[in-house]
Parts: C-alpha cells; sequence; structure tokens
C-alpha cells in the first residue's frame, strides 16, 4: 500500500482553487481601489464646496459634503443646490479623472512606436566589425 498516495492532491482542485484564490484577490483589490477613490471624491467635493463658501477648505473633513447636502435638502441652506452639484462634479473629476488620465498617458506611451526607428552613432569597434575601415 502506498502512503503517500493519501497526501497527494489532485492537480485539478489546486488548479481551480488558485483560480477562486486569484478571482478573490482581484475582487479584493478593486474593491479597495473603489473605495479609496469615492472617499478621495468626497474629501474633494467638500474642499471645493467650502472653497465655493469661502470657507477655509483645510479645516474640512471628510463628511462636509454630505452635512452641506442634507442641510440643502432639509431647507436649512438656501440657494446651495448649484454649489453643491459643482463641488461634486469637481470632486468626481479630480479624483477619478486625474489618475485616469495618468494611466491612459502612461499605457498611450508605452505602447507607442518610434515612428523613425532609433538611430544612433556606430562605435569604432562595430565599424571595424562592418569592415568599412
Amino acid at each position: 500500500m502506498d502512503i503517500n498516495r493519501r497526501s497527494r492532491t489532485n492537480p485539478e482542485a489546486a488548479n481551480a482553487m488558485a483560480h477562486h484564490v486569484r478571482t478573490a484577490a482581484i475582487t479584493v483589490a478593486a474593491l479597495v481601489l473603489l473605495t479609496g477613490f469615492l472617499l478621495a471624491s468626497l474629501w474633494l467635493a467638500s474642499f471645493f464646496l467650502y472653497a465655493s463658501l469661502r470657507i477655509n477648505p483645510l479645516r474640512d473633513g471628510l463628511w462636509g459634503w454630505p452635512d452641506a447636502l442634507l442641510d440643502w435638502h432639509d431647507g436649512r441652506m438656501l440657494d446651495g443646490g448649484r454649489r453643491l452639484a459643482g463641488a461634486a462634479l469637481l470632486g468626481v473629476l479630480v479624483a477619478i479623472g486625474g489618475p485616469a488620465m495618468g494611466l491612459y498617458t502612461l499605457w498611450e506611451r508605452t505602447a507607442r512606436r518610434r515612428l523613425y526607428g532609433s538611430a544612433r552613432f556606430a562605435s569604432e569597434a562595430e565599424i571595424r566589425a562592418a569592415g568599412l575601415l
């Protein structure tokens, strides 16, 4: 009787498990990134809102924009709808659009071929190896 037979694992089962672990890791990473972008856009929206209200925006917190939105909804903040919408739009554009544009620039730059090749001067050793000297 082979004692090691019991300790061997099925390679197909190991592959399936690795696939599920990889999928779960990618999902968790995507959720962490999404949460980070949403929190950054919320903070930036609060920053832009306080700046438009001529209040020191560096003293705002993460919940400045939602608090102002609730105040506007309850009628305690008059004529703040445009500022709230503008601050939210700017916050989302800066927090998500900025990194997206940076990633696109890096991706586009790496995929670009050189238009005319890469020219350089030959060294003396290369000229001698070609038999030109």
